[in-house]
Formats: C-alpha cells, structure tokens, sequence
C-alpha cells in the first residue's frame, strides 16, 4: 500500500507540472499539544495518575510540489511529515513518533493567508526507555493534516507562521492495538514559490 501510495502521488505531481508556473518547496518545524491513545486509553493522563510528568509535542515537514496553475493560486504538492509526543517523569521516558508521506494541496484565499492540507500512508516508530513495552513499530495507517499560515515574504521566496492539526493512526505491531496520535501546534518554515500578487 505504502508504494502505491507514493506512486500516485508521484503520477499526480508531474502530470500537473506540465501546466504550473514554478516549484513549490517548504521546510520547518513546530511545537504544540501533543495527545496519544493506545487502545483507546489516554496514556499521558493514565501516568499523571501515578505523579508528574512533561509533555512535549513537536513536528516537522517538508513539501515539494508544482503550482499556481494560471491565475489560480492553487499548488500541488507530496508531504513528508512526522509527529513526536514524549512522555516523561525524573526517571522514565516514552516518545510516540508517527510520520506521514503523501499528497496535500495548498490554496492562497488572499496572497498574504496559505491554507493547506494533507492525506496519506502513515507508519510508527515509538522509543522508549521502559523495559517489557511492546507497542514499538506499526508500518501500515493512515494519517492527514491541515493548517493555515500568514505568508511574510516576496513574490519568490517567504517565511511561513501558522497554526497546524495533526492526526495519525496505526495498528501496532506485536500488541496489534490502534495508536492514534494528534498535535496541535504552531509553526514556522521557509518557503520557495511563485506567488500571485
């Protein structure tokens, strides 16, 4: 599935190439909210339980892409991202990480406002110091985002400053539980386009 998955994206963004004016390109990173559930159960609030603990969520993300299309500010691109949710007390730590690779749009309602959104394959790579944890690795889910950002530049390259929703789910190898993982967050990226005025 997952090779599927990037061979239609691939398909999708070189047949729409022909007809974009330029290349699209962003890369960055954020900080927010991050909430995990294993098997339905809130596992930050189930450790709170038992004492105090810090969250941290983060993400980060690339887009290449094509786009605008005539005097439509609409651009094409394939979206790599990743999610990270750490748990931790004085002695222990759980840092659940889901990534997401697959197509996503980006549309301009004004030149200075970008609202965008992805869909595709998502897999897990969970990390953990605790000893006897069997929900590591999940290499099937499915997993999208969406944002809007305040684009602060000129007509070719820009930084973007916005606010992010992130959602991931997989079954879990070995314990063949479903992770759902979500952030919220803000965040900031350099981007290369051509934008219309």
């Amino acid at each position: 599935m997952k090779k599927t998955i990037i061979l239609m994206a691939l398909v999708v963004i070189v047949s729409v190439s022909v007809s974009a004016q330029g290349f699209y390109f962003d890369v960055g990173a954020g900080v927010g909210k991050g909430w995990t559930k294993i098997d339905g159960i809130d596992f930050a609030k189930e450790i709170k339980k038992e004492g105090s603990i810090e969250e941290t969520g983060v993400e980060f993300g690339l887009k290449a892409g094509f786009g605008p299309f005539g005097n439509i500010p609409l651009y094409v691109v394939a979206d790599f991202s990743g999610l990270g949710h750490r748990i931790a007390d004085s002695y222990n730590y759980i840092q659940f990480n889901s990534f997401l690779i697959g197509p996503g749009v980006i549309f301009y309602p004004i030149p200075l406002l970008q609202l965008g959104a992805s869909v595709g394959y998502s897999w897990v790579s969970n990390i953990t110091d605790i000893r006897g944890l069997t929900f590591y690795k999940s290499d099937s889910g499915f997993a999208w985002n969406a944002y809007f950002a305040f684009d602060l530049g000129g007509d070719k390259t820009g930084c973007l400053v916005g606010v992010k929703y992130s959602y991931a789910n997989n079954k879990l190898e070995t314990s063949n539980v479903d992770q759902n993982s979500q952030h919220v967050g803000v965040f900031a990226r350099f981007a290369v386009r051509k934008k219309i005025a």
